[in-house]
């Protein structure tokens, strides 16, 4: 099947011929991934980390696969993965661009069957990032973009809400999260509505084509949000990290922690930012 009909990148035209190649590069290397990726869901081998989550055969293959056919063009980019090989000290990112890949996001969604799942790629440039593309698998299409270019999900422009999608604050976040902040969300959480998709880029690409508020996430490592962030903020949404920013990134390790951040609409971050007792300046 031909994906590149059904999915098509925003105008880049004004792009420099640098980033317009790894744009056009990387879309093509994305889609080239779809067919192992779907051919294998549900049915792939497994195995468990010794930090506790799941990896399987198709997020090594992927990971080795897509950057092969990225860095035959680009060899001094750098390439950063979650299935990257552990070093005994974060490795520096020396190029001026850098390609930070979830090959499989939503692995325990995708290992067992559950469609909430996808192929997560964000591409920085000197440290940070400028475009993103996020395959979800559910609605079999690309979604991709950058704050300088808009965001498209297949053929169609998005553009994340700016105001309530449902009767109540509708929201993506995972679990378990901190207990001073679960503490100071208690009361909201019996009114809010809550999605925990099980996929951090999932969650990002329903704030980018409007159909959540917006996404408050403690527990996404740097590779959940690199294509989701330039995406989301493509489509009008604001992105903000809670704590340390993990953008401008100068060094990668498979190990790092975890980035809390939220994104989504001005009422989102208005009303988040009450409740967690947050300056709302900065949302």
């Amino acid at each position: 099947m031909d994906r590149s009909v059904s999915n098509q990148t925003p105008d880049i035209s004004h792009a420099d011929p640098a980033l317009q190649e790894r744009i056009l590069a990387g879309h093509n290397a994305v889609l080239a991934q779809v067919e192992y990726f779907r051919a294998n869901f549900g049915t792939t081998q497994s195995r468990w980390k010794k930090d506790g989550t799941r990896v399987t055969d198709v997020d090594e293959t992927i990971s080795h696969e897509l950057f092969a056919h990225l860095s035959a063009s680009f060899p001094l980019d750098d390439y950063c993965s979650e299935e990257s090989a552990e070093t005994p000290e974060p490795v520096p990112l020396n190029g001026e661009f850098a390609w930070i890949l979830d090959p499989v996001d939503g692995t325990n969604n995708y290992a067992v069957g559950v469609p909430e799942c996808g192929i997560s790629l964000g591409l920085l440039r000197h440290g940070m990032p400028v475009y993103g593309f996020i395959y979800d698998f559910g609605r079999d299409n690309l979604l991709q973009g950058g704050k300088a270019f808009g965001s498209i999900e297949g053929t169609t422009p998005v553009l994340a809400s700016t105001t309530l999608v449902n009767e109540k604050l509708t929201f993506c976040m995972h679990f378990p999260i901190p207990t001073e902040q679960l503490d100071a969300l208690r009361d909201a959480l019996q009114e809010w509505r809550i999605r925990c998709p099980g996929s951090a880029a999932v969650g990002l690409a329903n704030v980018a084509t409007g159909r959540l508020d917006g996404c408050l996430e403690y527990r996404a490592k740097p590779w959940d949000c690199a294509a989701g962030y330039p995406i989301c903020e493509g489509a009008g949404a604001s992105f903000h990290f809670l704590f340390e920013p993990a953008f401008p990134m100068k060094k990668f390790s498979s190990t790092m922690g975890a980035c809390p951040f939220r994104v989504g609409s001005g009422l989102f971050h208005q009303k988040v930012c009450q409740a967690l007792n947050l300056p709302t300046l900065s949302a």
